[in-house]
């Protein structure tokens, strides 16, 4: 086990150098205005001190990069065996090489993970963040009080049908998020919607969202996730990378067949492994946060399953790779992972609609993505195939049966999830 986490270290040190990347690393002033900007949070306002002075920091002085590159190295060492196994390959093929796009996710990664780290640990930071990306889309015509009206105007500009899609119902994770932080742990029922609406705290639309998942005894946060793993698993599917949408189904299916139910708990949410002193001042003692019993298999196999599919899938890598990779996310706690994911993915999610709706130009990937996407799929097939005959079934055949039906009409099997999580 000591060698292999020796040559695990040995490959993502030899990636990282072959990206152009290093632990000694600065950021550029100049880069992270412009990070900001495309992220159109450069004129942020927030009372939530850490983070007011962290933008007034990082504009204006360079800051130590390469301490948040060693906190990923750790997370691709101990978490993610098959993202370093697709590494290797990597390198063996000269798919990877240094380019402005690297540097310039090195950054976007840098302000996403103080942004994600902060919102995780302050209610006040949360609030902040939201409303003023919530204005930046009214701005443009999107009114999340109108959830069809604003599908609609976002569709056609957007990323394509599954990012408006995803931008949609993550906003239904991140009011139940909300709420269940106002409530400080207690359920979130009909009651306490009721009483959450009649005080402002949330609006009309906000407890329309939340009343159907006010049912007892519910997986609430897990009967999402599998909704939100099957929409990119179709998506897989159709552009002919079935055995990433296998990881996918096992991802599913493991879900279904362990149902562990959120609760909300005072915690500080910190990454493990290599620390960094901006954690400590996002501390307090009255932050309620979702937590979720994930295993560190699972969480792991999500990991390298969700950047394969936004390599093969998705454009604006630079802004949407670093959701899996930073601290918060790649070396959080398994029991704290779905909350940093969603708040990432969020954030991420909604400044690609952003970067499209203002014109700014895409990145389409690098050349041959298809075939490394591809790769990557087999790679993860056979770790997803694993997971399954360790905590699911030893049944191969019944692993394959049930893929095949999910699959076979797989829009008619994803809405059938969508009601029956609603009317739950």
């Amino acid at each position: 086990m000591k060698n292999q986490s020796i040559d695990r270290v040995r490959i993502v040190d030899e990636a990282m150098a072959t990206l152009g990347l290093s632990y000694d690393m600065s950021t550029s002033p100049s880069m992270v205005r412009e990070v900001l900007g495309e992220m159109r949070v450069e004129d942020l306002e927030t009372s939530y001190p850490p983070m007011r002075e962290f933008l007034d920091r990082v504009v204006a002085h360079p800051a130590d990069l390469g301490a948040m590159l060693a906190q990923v190295r750790w997370g691709l060492v101990e978490n993610a065996p098959a993202v370093v196994e697709f590494l290797e390959e990597a390198l063996s093929k000269e798919w990877l090489r240094a380019s402005r796009e690297v540097d310039k996710a090195a950054h976007v990664a840098y302000v996403l993970e103080a942004i994600t780290a902060a919102m995780c640990n302050s209610p006040v930071f949360f609030d902040d963040y939201v409303e003023h990306v919530r204005a930046e889309q009214k701005k443009i015509g999107i009114d999340h009080e109108h959830v069809f009206e604003s599908f609609l105007r976002m569709l056609p500009s957007s990323l394509n049908f599954f990012g408006t899609a995803k931008a949609i119902s993550l906003d239904m994770a991140m009011v139940y998020f909300r709420a269940g932080r106002f409530l400080h742990g207690a359920p979130v029922d009909e009651q306490s919607v009721g009483e959450l609406y009649e005080a402002g705290r949330i609006s009309l639309l906000e407890r329309k969202l939340l009343l159907p998942l006010c049912g007892k005894g519910r997986c609430v946060c897990n009967d999402w996730l599998r909704v939100n793993i099957y929409e990119a698993g179709i998506t897989e599917y159709k552009n002919g990378f079935p055995p990433n949408a296998m990881a996918a189904h096992v991802l599913a299916e493991h879900v279904l067949a362990h149902c562990r139910p959120e609760s909300f708990q005072p915690r500080h949410m910190e990454p493990e492994g290599p620390t960094r002193d901006f954690y400590a001042s996002l501390a307090a003692d009255d932050n309620y946060v979702p937590v979720v019993e994930l295993t560190a298999e699972w969480k792991s196999l999500y990991l390298t399953w969700n950047m394969a599919f936004i390599l093969g899938a998705l454009n604006d890598l630079h802004f949407l790779f670093p959701k899996l990779l930073i601290p918060s996310v790649l070396c959080s706690k398994s029991e704290h992972f779905l909350g940093a994911r969603i708040t990432s993915l969020w954030v991420s999610i909604n400044t690609a609609l952003l970067l499209h709706f203002h014109g700014v130009d895409k990145q389409t990937g690098p050349e041959g993505r298809r075939e490394m996407a591809a790769a990557w799929g087999k790679i993860n097939q056979r770790y997803a195939e694993d997971l399954y005959e360790a905590d699911v079934s030893p049944d191969a055949d019944a692993l394959k049966k049930s893929f095949d039906k999910r699959f076979a009409r797989p829009y008619a099997s994803l809405g059938k999830l969508v009601m029956e999580f609603m009317k739950r």
